[in-house]
């Protein structure tokens, strides 16, 4: 039953994010670190999301707003840098709360010419931020929102090169994990079967996003990622209470 939760999560959270390009990461965090220990949470969710990102990227890639790109790796590069040194594996309670709290850090940051991913120094301080915070709590997706918020992209290019930033950042997050990680068997059959159910929902939320207005793409992204913000700010601080 497990095993069949974790797929079907990796499922459902791909057709999210591939249909409003974020929350699907949060919640699927939050499932799979509810499921497994931290370490291995963080790994399999990195294998995941490095799927169901790289499908959107190259199903969108014709939308892929490339400038930048390597100024993000390079300012991610560095994050992970510092995070396997530093080789610190946080609490679930603790894993919980800082999910739940980025959605609303992100939205108190100030915007700013600054925070453009268009841009070198917006691009760099992205990669800086975003996989610093995944090394932390596994996720960053609401930070590189605010990286977005210059209103020059359409739904599709937003959706197109917030994944294929996510690439980079998932990638590097597994190697800062996987050390942490009794490699196995169940491990890695539960990966491919995560990875496959991805790349399914990834097909299907592509097709849902090219069917839904502007509009409703605007509106939905800030509600959806604040409402899943607050459920997991109060587990972690019940987590941390108890």
């Amino acid at each position: 039953m497990t095993v069949l939760l974790l797929t079907f999560a990796a499922f459902a959270t791909a057709v999210l994010s591939a249909t409003l390009g974020l929350a699907g990461g949060l919640v699927l965090m939050g499932v799979f670190t509810w499921a497994l220990p931290v370490p291995e949470a963080m790994v399999l969710h990195g294998l995941t999301q490095l799927l169901a990102n790289g499908g959107r990227a190259v199903t969108l890639r014709a939308h892929l707003q490339t400038r930048g790109l390597l100024y993000y790796a390079g300012g991610a590069a560095f994050a992970a840098l510092v995070a396997s040194l530093v080789a610190f594996s946080p609490p679930r309670a603790v894993v919980y709360l800082g999910i739940g709290l980025v959605p609303f850090v992100a939205l108190a940051v100030p915007r700013s010419r600054h925070h453009d991913v268009a841009t070198p120094t917006g691009a760099a301080l992205a990669g800086l931020l975003v996989s610093g915070t995944q090394a932390l709590f596994g996720v960053a997706g609401p930070i590189l929102d605010v990286f977005f918020l210059s209103g020059r992209m359409e739904r599709r290019a937003v959706v197109a090169t917030k994944a294929a930033t996510q690439v980079v950042s998932h990638a590097l997050k597994i190697l800062v994990f996987l050390p942490l990680v009794a490699l196995d068997g169940r491990l890695g059959g539960l990966a491919l079967l995560c990875m496959a159910a991805a790349g399914l929902g990834t097909q299907v939320g592509t097709h849902i996003l090219e069917r839904i207005p502007e509009a409703t793409f605007l509106a939905w992204t800030r509600r959806v990622v604040l409402g899943v913000g607050g459920v997991y700010v109060c587990e972690g601080v019940w987590g941390l209470v108890g």
